[in-house]
């Protein structure tokens, strides 16, 4: 899995520079992700992947738009809203669903529709995207809801922490458990809507 992972960071790197997937790195992706490669390169050539950037705050959100509704995406801390991730990328099956990897490659290939939007419908467009299942596996409800108070807690204090750091004081606290793809579901569908992360760092939502 590190491989993959590794192999697809020099991939994006040399995409990246040239803003261009030759042949020979379409056929190793085609080779290493399988069909969730197929189902990304379609997303990608359909123009799918959709980078909402917010004025006046510049915040910005990833959406893929899948084979059933839009899916936000996180890439800085690997999450997505599909099944695909709840089912497979938890059980760790595999570490990135075709959205993510949709995503990445967008990125890297500057393949994504833009959109600027005010902040005004912000809080009405998370409210649709944070439409997602809840965490099968692992964590109990309760526990799911002192993860959140304790990241409240810690953010309160501290006011930005990177996701590393932020898991650090969660296992200090007793959450021993808790792993970086659990912690980033469980701020990203909290219903009070706290929590943000952009870059890898997560804050408390601004009002």
């Amino acid at each position: 899995m590190i491989t993959e992972l590794s192999l697809l960071q020099k991939l994006c790197d040399a995409m990246r520079k040239k803003k261009k997937l030759t042949k020979d790195q379409f056929l190793l992706l085609s080779k290493i992700f399988g069909e969730r490669f197929n189902n990304a390169y379609e997303a990608l050539r359909d123009r799918r992947v959709k980078k909402y950037c917010f004025k006046p705050s510049g915040r910005t959100v990833w959406i893929v738009v899948g084979k059933e509704r839009d899916y936000q995406v996180i890439p800085e801390v690997g999450f997505c809203a599909c099944d695909d991730f709840y089912f497979r990328v938890i059980n760790h099956e595999t570490y990135l669903c075709y959205h993510l990897l949709a995503q990445k490659l967008a990125e890297a290939l500057g393949e994504y529709e833009r959109i600027e939007a005010s902040d005004q419908i912000y809080d009405k467009l998370m409210e649709e995207w944070r439409k997602v299942k809840v965490v099968k596996k692992s964590l109990p409800i309760a526990e799911i809801k002192d993860v959140r108070e304790a990241s409240f807690i810690i953010l309160s204090k501290k006011k930005v922490s990177t996701a590393h750091q932020l898991l650090t004081r969660l296992r200090v606290m007793g959450f021993d458990l808790l792993t970086p793809h659990h912690l980033a579901i469980i701020l990203a569908t909290d219903p009070k809507k706290r929590f943000e992360c952009e870059n890898g760092v997560w804050t408390l939502r601004r009002s």
